[in-house]
């Protein structure tokens, strides 16, 4: 046999990834692509939000009579009670963490300031076991310090 003969069967071996040995690994360019482009975006976006700290804003004096007639008055604030009995006792739950005697909500309401007092709405809402007396009570006390009073 001729030994300067060119080795065929070389050549028409199947060419897979296994067999490549000049690259291993994932191929990066995707990644590096996406990457680029969020981080473009990310550039793009952040430097026209900033200008945004700057925009001033028209908002009405406090001391402007219209002040109620503009839109930008808080609601009255209410403060919610709910009586009901456990154990004999009338307790009321609303002021406070936990359920509270019906007499000490009368003189904790007794002792607030009549200027804060009256720009309140105190709602009351009793079960149907609470007598009617009580209900009375703390209405009687709440517009006394001059609450507007709501019963549900």
């Amino acid at each position: 046999m001729n030994d300067h003969a060119p080795n065929r069967t070389r050549a028409l071996t199947r060419r897979n990834v296994l067999n490549r040995s000049s690259r291993f690994g994932p191929n990066m360019t995707p990644m590096v692509d996406v990457t680029l482009v969020i981080l473009i975006f990310f550039m793009a976006s952040a430097s026209i939000a900033g200008h945004e700290w700057f925009l001033r804003a028209h908002l009405p004096d406090a001391q402007n009579p219209d002040l109620a007639n503009s839109g930008y008055t808080l609601p009255t604030p209410m403060l919610s009670a709910e009586l009901f009995v456990r154990d004999d006792a009338i307790l009321v739950r609303g002021f406070g963490a936990d359920p509270r005697p019906i007499e000490t909500v009368i003189e904790q309401i007794q002792r607030m300031d009549s200027k804060l007092a009256s720009g309140l709405i105190l709602g009351i809402l009793a079960g149907d076991e609470v007598p009617y007396a009580a209900v009375v009570l703390l209405h009687d006390a709440a517009a006394s310090r001059g609450m507007t009073v709501a019963i549900r």
